[in-house]
């Protein structure tokens, strides 16, 4: 779509006026949610990011203002995630810087949390956790808020990805128990952890030219292929799971659909076993945990 294509002529308009503009030309392009997106939208537009203009759709809005509302609508049309356009996303109530570097926070991801949050049920124990792979961080910092006792660290092989993960720890107010810092997984890592997260990328090499265009053409590579059978990343952290866990830890670690028989198998050869298997919202088996192998 070229940017000629959104014309304002008018001195004024009226919200729901531009409102539906963006709307039709969210439907043309196939976007989702064509109504909320152009909501959240103008309202970053507006430098009012809280604001939906429920009940405002009489509200006059200068013709002048609108410029960076048109670059929005021409992003979004070419299915560039809002997270992405307006800079942050929200997980587990957290607000998140995210950028092209870090992949978004996505609420498959909170299964871990919660089944964190079930085996883990005193908030006021003193946990050491740790986040292989953290990008923007939001799996420790979830949990770090969860356990306002506890301490954390975030490790990711792009430092791109760490400065991200501690500009959100500190506008999160969390800094002062999180730390983060550039590893190939727990390589050198010489710590035992309470809670290890791992959300590691599962994505078969060969299916990464099949996936919807807002993650293909916007997410990081690097945090989506998981190699050639998708389980590359788990052979090489299998190996190191058992070294980095304390005697009664658990590991909480992302799955991908359909691979829960292939990953049980080289979690157990690496003598770890499984404690439970939690779903998503959708009901897919989303989430191993895992336990030191008991005799």
């Amino acid at each position: 779509m070229a940017e000629k294509q959104i014309t304002w002529l008018q001195t004024d308009y009226k919200v729901i006026e531009v409102l539906n503009m963006a709307v039709a030309k969210f439907k043309a392009a196939g976007v989702a949610q064509p109504i909320n997106d152009a909501r959240i939208l103008l309202g970053h537009s507006l430098n009012k990011p809280n604001e939906k203009f429920y009940g405002r759709e009489g509200d006059l809005i200068k013709g002048e203002h609108l410029d960076d509302f048109t670059s929005k609508i021409l992003r979004r049309c070419k299915r560039e995630p809002v997270s992405k356009i307006i800079g942050v996303k929200e997980f587990w109530s957290l607000e998140l810087l995210v950028s092209p570097y870090v992949l978004d926070p996505r609420p498959d991801s909170e299964t871990l949390i919660e089944a964190a949050r079930k085996q883990f049920p005193d908030k006021n124990k003193l946990l050491n956790i740790l986040d292989l792979g953290t990008g923007s961080g939001c799996l420790l910092l979830a949990a770090l808020q969860e356990w306002p006792h506890s301490y954390g660290l975030g490790i990711d092989i792009d430092a791109r990805c760490i400065e991200v993960a501690k500009i959100n720890a500190k506008r999160n107010e969390l800094n002062d128990r999180a730390k983060f810092q550039t590893g190939n997984w727990a390589s050198n890592l010489d710590e035992k952890f309470d809670i290890i997260l791992c959300n590691p990328p599962y994505i078969p090499a060969n299916e990464i030219a099949k996936l919807d265009e807002e993650v293909r053409l916007y997410e990081p590579e690097i945090a989506l292929n998981g190699g050639q059978t998708g389980l590359e990343c788990y052979t090489e952290l299998a190996a190191q799971f058992s070294n980095l866990l304390s005697a009664d830890g658990l590991i909480f670690l992302e799955i991908g659909s359909n691979q829960k028989k292939q990953i049980l198998g080289i979690m157990k050869s690496n003598n770890l076993e499984l404690i439970k298997i939690e779903k998503d919202l959708a009901q897919i088996d989303r989430c191993l945990i895992l336990s030191h192998k008991h005799c």
